[in-house]
């Protein structure tokens, strides 16, 4: 039986079956995105001066937490669809060490992908945005197929294709959406409490704890889709 409680074939759909999955299985999901968004958002604690490197590594850090957390999702997301995926610490625990392999290829991936990308839109927006959505769909390939960097980028590309509306509003936002929803929590909490330290972690936390799961869980949906449709 499909777990979440929506049809997965269209865009409201995929938004909607990840947070469905959020919603039905909260140890499983925020527990592992409130370490990794915590994790993620420790340069910006550390920063004390806007210098640029410190802005660059802040930026890469928290979308090498968000690609780590999506492979993890997409083993959560295979779970679900079979009916196996259960509440309990014993399934938490088999879900993290499952992702475990699939580390270096995600990271490896993720820095191809949020560079070419970065300097893309650094040029003009578009390409950017363009390019992200071509490869958005690198980590769940890498969870699914057990292929590299290059390999499922190729794939990625393929899947987008013929379908590059459906994954742009599903994928490429929630990546995107991710990012502005996490750095306006960091700004936030850094004016309310007037610390450019540990008031833009710990906003930037809380947010990348809340946004970031859906927004893999979506990407995730969007994937297993077009692999049904392929």
């Amino acid at each position: 039986m499909l777990v979440p409680m929506v049809e997965t074939n269209t865009i409201r759909g995929v938004w909607l079956g990840g947070l469905s999955i959020v919603w039905r299985y909260p140890l499983a999901t925020l527990v592992p995105s409130l370490v990794l968004g915590a994790i993620g958002e420790v340069p910006s604690y550390l920063i004390d001066e806007r210098r640029v490197v410190d802005l660059i590594v802040s930026l890469v850090t928290g979308y090498l937490a968000y690609y780590l957390y999506l492979a993890y999702a997409e083993g959560i997301v295979r779970k679900v669809r079979r009916g196996e995926q259960s509440r309990g610490l014993r399934s938490f625990f088999e879900d993290l060490a499952g992702a475990v392999p699939y580390v270096p290829g995600v990271v490896g991936a993720a820095v191809i992908v949020v560079a070419i990308t970065s300097a893309a839109t650094l040029l003009l927006v578009v390409p950017g945005v363009w390019l992200y959505t071509r490869w958005s769909l690198t980590t769940p390939v890498i969870r699914e197929e057990g292929v590299g960097p290059v390999a499922a980028m190729r794939r990625s590309r393929e899947l987008v294709r013929e379908h590059f509306w459906f994954v742009f509003m599903t994928a490429s936002v929630a990546y995107y959406l991710e990012g502005i929803l996490v750095d306006a929590g960091a700004w936030g909490l850094g004016t309310i409490t007037g610390s450019l330290t540990w008031g833009e972690w710990v906003g930037g936390s809380i947010l990348a704890a809340l946004v970031m799961p859906v927004a893999a869980f979506t990407t995730s949906l969007a994937h297993s889709n077009l692999e049904k449709r392929s």
